[in-house]
């Protein structure tokens, strides 16, 4: 019950955001230098990202939707993509909230969530297919 309540007060304060993050300026040169740390990822995924992104609440795409998430990476740069989860946005087929409800998140915090999310499916930030023996 109480995660229907925060789920339904976080759609309604994203109400307003637009589709391209433009809210928080940031310097981004650290995207490029930047080393995941996937337990971390991990942590703030079970922590956060979970209530939308297990089952792909209001939209969010699925964990496990590797094609989506493929998709994604190249359709849009890391930058975007980043901007977009710090700065929340209205997507296609729903919201995304600000630095995904993770308030407390850091930079790191939050990279190290797209890229455990993007693992999960033997991908990177990078675009790249990881070398992972059950994800070929």
């Amino acid at each position: 019950m109480n995660k229907k309540i925060i789920f339904i007060f976080l759609i309604l304060i994203i109400g307003c955001k637009t589709e391209e993050s433009t809210t928080i300026e940031v310097n981004l040169d650290f995207i490029n230098t930047y080393i995941p740390d996937i337990n971390n990822g991990k942590k703030i995924f079970n922590y956060s990202c979970v209530t939308c992104h297990l089952y792909g609440s209001a939209g969010a795409t699925i964990l496990t939707d590797k094609k989506s998430w493929l998709e994604l990476i190249e359709k849009k740069t890391n930058e975007r993509i980043y901007l977009n989860v710090l700065n929340g946005f209205m997507g296609e087929k729903g919201p995304m909230p600000e630095k995904g409800a993770c308030i407390n998140c850091s930079d790191t915090d939050l990279l190290d969530a797209i890229e455990y999310i993007l693992s999960i499916n033997g991908l990177t930030l990078k675009n790249q297919k990881l070398n992972m023996n059950n994800n070929q």
